[in-house]
């Protein structure tokens, strides 16, 4: 089982962050994973920085954002690189327009060939 808390970082390391629990007395948490949206720029998060986080009975737990609700200017982007693929003989279709049978229409209103 976990346990939900509210707390402020003690400190931080790599990915990792202990966390004072907001109970009066409590010791700090072992290290935490921080997870990839909250570090560096996007979460922008450091020592006293409120935070909420879940705690398991292994001493392991996760951050789960920041009890402010704010976040960093910055917004991580994913890539998924380059798609390459092959249809021997066929054609593929996006959103009804196909690539082996579309035309443009030239500046002055010609239709090319399809490609």
């Amino acid at each position: 089982m976990g346990q939900i808390n509210k707390g402020r970082i003690a400190s931080i390391k790599g990915n990792t962050a202990r966390v004072v629990p907001s109970d009066a007395g409590a010791k700090p948490t072992a290290n935490i994973t921080i997870p990839w949206h909250l570090r560096g720029d996007t979460g922008k998060l450091k020592k006293g920085t409120a935070v909420v986080y879940v705690e398991f009975d292994d001493a392991t737990g996760l951050l789960l954002g920041r009890a402010d609700g704010e976040w960093g200017a910055y917004l991580p982007h994913l890539t998924a690189g380059t798609i390459t693929g092959a249809v021997p003989d066929g054609d593929v279709t996006a959103a009804g327009v196909s690539l082996k049978g579309h035309t443009h229409t030239g500046a002055h209103g010609e239709t090319s060939s399809p490609h």
